[in-house]
């Protein structure tokens, strides 16, 4: 499991944040990192990513707005939208990120290699 496919990391907690990017870095990725979503799209313009990782709870630009800005921009960039749960107008934020468009949804806490497994999963099916 794991490779050097370049993950950006999005979320605003910073224990949370640095935790998944150490977890993801011992898998083997390189991980760039932001603290919300608009700092998060500046971050795909310029590095590339193969693949996006974003919390969906966040001030500002939350995962709500960031999975359509990155649709609308990289339509076949994989995303993985991560969230400690909650509702939405009704929704949970699960329902809300795939309906948004994310390609895989993890609820937290999960562990680093579920994460990794993911990540593996969506590289390989992405055109």
């Amino acid at each position: 499991m794991g490779s050097s496919a370049r993950v950006c990391l999005i979320d605003d907690d910073p224990l949370v944040r640095d935790a998944l990017a150490l977890g993801l870095g011992d898998w083997g990725y390189e991980v760039m990192v932001a603290a919300d979503g608009e700092s998060g799209l500046t971050l795909v313009a310029a590095e590339a990513p193969a693949i996006v990782v974003t919390d969906m709870n966040m001030p500002g630009i939350g995962g709500a707005q960031f999975i359509p800005a990155l649709r609308a921009r990289w339509p076949a960039l994989p995303v993985i939208a991560i969230s400690g749960g909650g509702d939405i107008a009704g929704r949970t934020m699960t329902d809300l990120a795939r309906d948004l468009g994310a390609d895989g949804v993890l609820i937290k806490p999960f562990r680093a290699r579920d994460l990794a497994a993911l990540i593996d999963k969506l590289i390989a099916a992405s055109p």
